[in-house]
Protein backbone atom coordinates (compact mmCIF):
# COMPACT_ATOMS: atom_id res chain seq x y z
CA UNK A 1 0.00 0.00 0.00
CA UNK A 2 1.13 3.18 -1.00
CA UNK A 3 1.61 6.09 1.36
CA UNK A 4 -0.28 9.90 0.02
CA UNK A 5 -0.09 12.97 1.76
CA UNK A 6 -1.99 15.54 1.21
CA UNK A 7 0.28 18.86 0.10
CA UNK A 8 -0.55 20.86 3.32
CA UNK A 9 -0.42 17.63 5.73
CA UNK A 10 3.18 17.04 7.31
CA UNK A 11 3.98 13.86 8.92
CA UNK A 12 7.30 13.26 10.74
CA UNK A 13 9.88 11.03 9.19
CA UNK A 14 11.27 8.19 11.05
CA UNK A 15 14.67 10.19 11.63
CA UNK A 16 12.72 12.69 12.81
CA UNK A 17 11.36 10.84 15.69
CA UNK A 18 14.20 9.24 16.69
CA UNK A 19 15.80 12.10 16.93
CA UNK A 20 13.37 13.80 19.05
CA UNK A 21 12.94 10.26 21.26
CA UNK A 22 16.87 10.49 21.74
CA UNK A 23 17.07 14.08 22.82
CA UNK A 24 14.05 12.97 25.42
CA UNK A 25 15.94 10.75 26.75
CA UNK A 26 19.15 12.26 26.77
CA UNK A 27 17.17 15.57 28.86
CA UNK A 28 15.95 12.71 31.33
CA UNK A 29 19.22 11.65 31.54
CA UNK A 30 20.62 15.35 32.29
CA UNK A 31 17.68 16.16 34.64
CA UNK A 32 18.84 12.61 36.50
CA UNK A 33 22.33 13.45 36.56
CA UNK A 34 21.48 16.83 38.13
CA UNK A 35 18.85 15.43 40.67
CA UNK A 36 21.66 13.47 41.96
CA UNK A 37 24.34 15.59 41.86
CA UNK A 38 26.54 13.93 39.44
CA UNK A 39 26.55 16.48 36.78
CA UNK A 40 27.26 20.40 37.95
CA UNK A 41 24.15 23.03 36.39
CA UNK A 42 27.21 25.11 34.96
CA UNK A 43 28.27 21.79 32.69
CA UNK A 44 24.52 20.45 32.42
CA UNK A 45 24.03 24.05 30.02
CA UNK A 46 26.06 22.92 27.16
CA UNK A 47 24.09 19.16 27.10
CA UNK A 48 20.88 21.15 27.12
CA UNK A 49 22.20 23.49 24.12
CA UNK A 50 23.37 19.90 22.58
CA UNK A 51 19.47 18.26 23.39
CA UNK A 52 17.72 22.07 21.82
CA UNK A 53 20.06 21.77 18.84
CA UNK A 54 19.01 18.26 17.79
CA UNK A 55 15.36 18.89 18.74
CA UNK A 56 15.83 21.99 16.31
CA UNK A 57 17.02 19.78 13.34
CA UNK A 58 14.65 16.97 14.20
CA UNK A 59 11.19 19.46 14.18
CA UNK A 60 12.86 22.01 11.09
CA UNK A 61 14.13 19.41 8.56
CA UNK A 62 15.26 22.75 6.00
CA UNK A 63 17.37 24.11 8.81
CA UNK A 64 19.80 21.34 8.11
CA UNK A 65 20.08 21.80 4.32
CA UNK A 66 20.24 25.91 4.83
CA UNK A 67 23.14 25.19 7.55
CA UNK A 68 24.95 23.06 4.24
CA UNK A 69 24.15 25.00 1.87
CA UNK A 70 25.61 28.05 3.90
CA UNK A 71 28.65 26.20 4.58
CA UNK A 72 29.08 25.01 0.82
CA UNK A 73 28.70 21.35 1.65
CA UNK A 74 26.64 19.23 -0.80
CA UNK A 75 25.34 17.31 1.21
CA UNK A 76 23.53 17.97 4.93
CA UNK A 77 24.35 15.34 6.57
CA UNK A 78 27.92 15.58 5.70
CA UNK A 79 27.56 19.01 7.34
CA UNK A 80 25.43 16.92 10.49
CA UNK A 81 28.95 15.37 10.88
CA UNK A 82 31.05 18.58 10.80
CA UNK A 83 28.98 20.07 13.76
CA UNK A 84 29.12 17.05 16.00
CA UNK A 85 32.92 17.07 14.60
CA UNK A 86 33.34 20.81 15.65
CA UNK A 87 30.77 20.36 18.73
CA UNK A 88 33.28 17.05 20.16
CA UNK A 89 36.15 19.02 19.64
CA UNK A 90 34.77 22.20 21.71
CA UNK A 91 33.88 19.46 24.27
CA UNK A 92 37.37 17.75 24.20
CA UNK A 93 39.07 21.02 24.84
CA UNK A 94 36.75 22.53 27.22
CA UNK A 95 37.70 19.78 29.36
CA UNK A 96 41.10 19.56 28.71
CA UNK A 97 41.23 23.17 30.24
CA UNK A 98 39.19 21.98 33.14
CA UNK A 99 41.71 19.19 33.96
CA UNK A 100 44.46 21.38 33.31
CA UNK A 101 43.13 24.11 36.31
CA UNK A 102 42.18 20.87 38.48
CA UNK A 103 46.03 19.92 38.32
CA UNK A 104 47.62 23.09 38.92
CA UNK A 105 44.95 23.72 42.22
CA UNK A 106 45.74 19.75 42.88
CA UNK A 107 49.51 20.20 42.74
CA UNK A 108 49.46 23.61 44.98
CA UNK A 109 47.02 22.19 47.60
CA UNK A 110 49.46 19.22 47.96
CA UNK A 111 52.35 21.71 48.29
CA UNK A 112 50.30 23.66 51.04
CA UNK A 113 49.45 20.47 52.70
CA UNK A 114 53.11 19.42 52.59
CA UNK A 115 53.93 22.99 54.59
CA UNK A 116 51.56 22.26 57.07
CA UNK A 117 52.53 18.72 57.57
CA UNK A 118 56.27 20.11 57.81
CA UNK A 119 55.44 23.14 60.56
CA UNK A 120 53.24 20.32 62.53
CA UNK A 121 55.46 18.34 62.80
CA UNK A 122 58.39 20.96 63.70
CA UNK A 123 56.00 21.95 66.50
CA UNK A 124 55.40 18.74 68.09
CA UNK A 125 59.01 18.17 68.06
CA UNK A 126 59.41 21.51 69.97
CA UNK A 127 57.17 20.15 72.15
CA UNK A 128 58.46 17.01 72.73
CA UNK A 129 62.05 18.92 73.33
CA UNK A 130 60.39 21.28 75.72
CA UNK A 131 58.23 18.86 77.59
CA UNK A 132 60.63 16.10 78.56
CA UNK A 133 63.71 19.30 79.12
CA UNK A 134 60.86 21.19 81.31
CA UNK A 135 60.30 18.33 83.37
CA UNK A 136 63.96 17.23 83.94
CA UNK A 137 64.80 20.38 85.15
CA UNK A 138 62.12 20.63 87.65
CA UNK A 139 63.01 17.44 88.99
CA UNK A 140 66.92 17.96 89.69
Amino acid sequence: MVNRYLPGEEILSKIQIIALVVAGLMAAVIFQLIRKKKLKEQYSLLWFLTVAVILLLAVWEPLLGRVSSALGIAVPSNALFLLALLFLFGMALHFSLLVSRLTDQTKMLAQKLALLDRDLRKEREARGRGESGGSSDGAG
